[in-house]
């Protein structure tokens, strides 16, 4: 995210607004240190902001590409469970959506029943989750 920040600041003609966008955290958390005394909710909902701002694209993003191929088959992950994928509203069927992008999200568990078979042919093994 850092890096991201600072490519941006560089190339960008906007730096004002990244400026602020990269201050407005700081001042939240100042503030909710600032307030801690009175109410932790300031601080507790600005770290868990924080946090999730990095979590979740660390886990539908970086992770789900990283160290990907050079085919359809082989170019994302799939992950396969109840729990996990519910909790990221179905999107950890990431080779089904990078496959069949026009199949809305909440599909691709149905989708990727149907493409059991075919992605066993091809050497394709979903990792299995909670």
């Amino acid at each position: 995210m850092p890096r991201l920040w600072w490519w941006s600041y560089l190339r960008g003609r906007d730096r004002g607004w990244l400026l602020a966008e990269a201050a407005a955290p700081v001042v939240v958390l100042a503030g909710g240190a600032l307030l801690w005394p009175y109410t932790p909710a300031v601080l507790v909902y600005a770290v868990m902001a924080i946090v999730g701002s990095w979590v979740y694209p660390l886990l539908t993003v970086y992770l789900p590409h990283h160290d990907y191929g050079g085919t359809p088959l082989t170019q994302t992950r799939t992950l396969r469970g109840r729990i996990i994928p519910a909790v990221f509203l179905e999107l950890t069927y990431h080779l089904e959506h990078h496959l069949y992008p026009q199949v809305p999200s909440h599909h691709l568990a149905a989708l990727a029943r149907r493409l059991e078979g075919y992605l066993a042919a091809n050497g394709v093994r979903p990792i299995r989750v909670v």
